[in-house]
Order: structure tokens, then sequence, then C-alpha cells
């Protein structure tokens, strides 16, 4: 049997499109009612961290929400790694209990993003064109990488996320 995770992520999920400013929602129980998170780069470098006051506490489980801000700015449409935990105030096992591990793709100028459902004839570059703001093909691609294996190669019927920049 499995014991239950006393943290739980739910907002971004795997593969969601953040900004710089971005919110991380879920529910569990901390150390003193205090979730950590920190994002990472690709090289496992912080881009960003702290902590989320008001989770539950001695074992009590409460939804938290809070939205953070990263400093750094990497590439755009980075692939990074959010990580939110539990405090390890022992020291001995961080990042401490019930790490969650979700990976995002990051704009540090995203307004939003919108669908396109590919036609035949599309490419990223005409859809970039034609339903993009401040968006390259590139951006497509990276906004899209768990759907697009080949940006060369896409195909009608498919739906993609479609950067909205500034």
């Amino acid at each position: 049997m499995v014991a239950p995770r006393l943290i739980e992520v739910r907002q971004p999920q795997q593969n969601d499109l953040i900004g710089k400013k971005f919110v991380i929602a879920g529910y569990g129980t901390g150390f003193e009612a205090v979730v950590l998170w920190r994002v990472l780069d690709n090289n496992g470098h912080p881009l960003g961290n702290g902590n989320i006051q008001g989770a539950g506490s001695m074992g009590m489980i409460k939804d938290f929400g809070n939205t953070v801000t990263l400093g750094n700015s990497p590439a755009r449409g980075a692939h990074v790694t959010l990580q939110v935990f539990g405090d390890d105030p022992s020291g001995i096992h961080p990042p401490g209990p019930d790490l969650n591990i979700v990976h995002v793709t990051l704009f540090t100028s995203l307004e939003g993003f919108k669908l396109h459902e590919v036609k035949s004839g599309d490419n990223l570059t005409k859809i970039a064109q034609q339903e993009g703001q401040n968006t390259t093909a590139n951006d497509i691609f990276e906004a899209n990488r768990d759907r697009i294996i080949n940006p060369n190669l896409i195909f009608p019927g498919q739906i993609f996320r479609i950067p909205l920049l500034t």
C-alpha cells in the first residue's frame, strides 16, 4: 500500500506554459504550514525560489495558492522544472518530503495563449504569422514539445498552444 502524498500540485500541470509571474496552487500540509518551491533551468541552476504560507500543518491538509515571480530570465521558451515540496527541518534530505516535479515551458513575456487546430497546408511559420502575437514558429514548437516531434512535420487535426507574447 502506498502512503498518500502530503503535498499535491494542481497548477501548473506538466507541459503547461508559464510566464515570469505565475500561480502555484495545490493542497497539502507542511512544517509550520509552509510549502517550498523552486524553479530550475535545464542545468539545475535556480531561477527562483520561495515559500507558500498557509498550507495545512500538524497533518491537516489545506488548499494553498500563491503568485510567484521569477527574477532571472532564461532563453525564450525555456524548458524548466518547478519543484514544490515540504520543508525538511533536519536538513538531512533536501529538498524535503513529498517532492512534486512539474516540467513547464517559460516565456517571460507571456500574456496568455490560444489554441489552434492545424489545417491542411499549415506550417508553424504560417500559424505564427496568422495566430500569434509577437510569436515565432520556434515559440510554437517550444510551447508544444510534448505534441511536436519534428517542427517540419505537423498534421491536420493537431491542436497547438500559440503563446501570446508582449
